[in-house]
């Protein structure tokens, strides 16, 4: 009973004891209900990272490969060829543009051997084919008039490939609208990954691409944050007067990204209520454990053990509880986000379909974004909200009365 006594004041004691009964090898219910409160703990945090780290996948693909392959600001012009092909401004003056071109489109009606299909085709020079040589298969040199590149899916459904023709039924414009058929050779396939492969077309730029004295002339601006292209939008509007139409990518895209950044609330949302129902579980665990352990408090105060003691023993198992959670769950997510897209590839292997259909989702895979700013902050606020869970049950039971929780010993 010394012994027990003097050991008192080391706080390794302290430590021992929780450790004791958070983690020991015996089939008590104290150390039964604490596992059961790890367990609860790392599956909510690794679920919680792992779909964090999809989403983030999501965001990040959706500025770096599919608003690489659009314009994120677009200029109109209406006015005749003559006065509408330069800009009353240099656009290179503007310090956030990165790259710009002109560009025309035109309805068609692209026919192969399979199908028939609708579609804009684009006109530019090769400067539109820079952010997409990563993707182009194969990568093209130079573009010469009479080629065409289209998306892999687009090129896969008209039934034609790299080196073959295909016929372009072409509108003109105007106020007579004329369709002239134009045989072209398909150059490259567009393979992002993402529903642009769907409907993409890009010629070169001709003469008459531009013609026409109802044609409009367009440009197109790539600048260094997507996010900023309102800002840019509403300059652009002001320098540039009512002759020209300034639009972004956000009234095209802007719906895609808002709801990609609603799915990541809304799943966020979701998983924390599971952390928080697993820091809940935290809370009836200790407060079982602690009326478990009530007659052996008990008899620790009866020895000498002050109520502090009794309060840092139970708050030390709590802790334990919650960086043991927060670690091995922090851990089975990163495991977890890293092995996702393998087992979505094993999954469309098994079934022979994809998964992600380029129809109704923005990409036919599943990209994973695994940052540490998530890991610290969804490890972090596991083991406060822990900390704050095992407060109340340790406070009441360091309160308890020693005669009345001796009477409990038979």
């Amino acid at each position: 009973m010394s012994r027990v006594i003097g050991i008192w004041r080391p706080r390794s004691l302290h430590f021992e004891m929780a450790l004791r009964q958070s983690l020991g090898s015996g089939s008590g219910l104290s150390s039964f209900l604490s596992k059961l409160s790890i367990a609860g703990m790392v599956i909510a945090v690794a679920f919680l990272l792992a779909s964090l780290s999809v989403m983030n996948g999501f965001e990040r693909e959706m500025r770096l490969r599919i608003l690489n392959l659009v314009p994120h600001v677009t200029i109109r012009s209406y006015l005749p060829e003559s006065a509408g092909k330069t800009l009353p401004i240099e656009l290179g003056d503007l310090s956030n543009v990165q790259r710009s071109y002109r560009f025309s489109e035109r309805n068609a009606l692209f026919s192969a051997a399979l199908d028939s299909r609708v579609g804009r085709l684009i006109y530019a020079g090769s400067d539109a084919l820079e952010p997409l040589q990563q993707h182009l298969t194969p990568r093209l040199e130079k573009f010469a008039p009479g080629e065409i590149v289209l998306g892999k899916n687009f090129a896969e459904a008209l039934g034609v490939e790299v080196g073959q023709p295909l016929i372009a039924l072409i509108s003109e414009g105007g106020s007579h609208r004329q369709f002239l058929p134009e045989t072209v050779r398909l150059a490259a396939v567009l393979d992002s990954g993402t529903e642009i492969d769907s409907v993409f077309a890009l010629t070169p730029m001709t003469p008459s691409a531009g013609g026409g004295i109802n044609s409009e002339s367009l440009w197109a601006l790539t600048i260094a944050d997507p996010l900023e292209a309102p800002v840019l939008v509403q300059t652009l509007r002001k320098r540039l007067g009512p002759q020209f139409w300034v639009t972004d990518w956000t009234q095209t895209l802007g719906n895609l990204y808002q709801a990609i950044q609603l799915s990541r609330q809304i799943v966020g949302l979701m998983l924390v209520a599971l952390l928080v129902v697993a820091v809940f579980n935290i809370v009836t665990s200790l407060v079982l454990v602690m009326s478990d352990r009530r007659p052996s408090s008990a008899m620790l105060r009866a020895m000498g053990a002050s109520p502090s003691d009794i309060l840092t023993i139970f708050t030390v198992q709590g802790t334990i509880i919650g960086a043991g959670g927060a670690f091995l769950g922090a851990v089975l997510g990163g495991l977890l986000a890293f092995a996702i897209p393998g087992l979505v590839s094993l999954i469309e292997t098994f079934s022979g379909q994809p998964l992600l259909d380029t129809s109704v989702y923005p990409l036919a895979y599943v990209p994973v974004d695994l940052r540490w700013s998530d890991f610290l902050s969804v490890s972090g606020a596991a083991l406060l909200l822990s900390l704050f869970a095992c407060a109340l049950p340790a406070i009441g039971s360091a309160r308890a009365s020693i005669s009345d929780s001796l009477r409990e010993i038979r």
